[in-house]
C-alpha cells in the first residue's frame, strides 16, 4: 500500500527551487533596512552637497525627492481618474449579454 503525502515542495517547479531563499523573512527585513539606510544617506548628501542650478527653487533641500514623488502621484492619480474614463468598463460588463439566465 502506498501512502499519499501532500508535501508543499512537490508543487514547486525544479527551476524555481534555487530561488526559494528569496522568500525568506530575513531577506525582506534586510531589504527594508538597506533601502532605508540608502534613503537617509542620500538625504544627508543632499544637505551637504552644494548644487549649481539654473533656477533658484531647485537648490532647496529635497527638491528632487519631492518633485519625483509629486510626479509619481500625479501619474497614479491620472490613471485612476482620467484614463479610467476611457478604458474602464462597468462592473457587469461581461455579464450583460451572457444569456445564462
Amino acid at each position: 500500500m502506498s501512502t499519499q503525502h501532500d508535501n508543499k515542495d512537490d508543487h514547486i517547479h525544479p527551476l524555481a527551487r534555487p530561488f526559494l531563499w528569496l522568500e525568506a523573512k530575513w531577506l525582506k527585513s534586510i531589504m527594508v533596512y538597506v533601502l532605508g539606510a540608502a534613503a537617509l544617506l542620500l538625504a544627508l548628501i543632499d544637505v551637504i552637497h552644494h548644487r549649481h542650478e539654473y533656477v533658484e527653487y531647485a537648490t532647496a533641500t529635497g527638491f528632487y525627492a519631492w518633485w519625483g514623488f509629486g510626479s509619481f502621484a500625479l501619474a497614479v492619480m491620472g490613471g485612476w481618474f482620467i484614463i479610467r474614463r476611457f478604458l474602464g468598463r462597468d462592473e457587469d460588463y461581461w455579464d450583460k449579454d451572457a444569456g445564462d439566465d
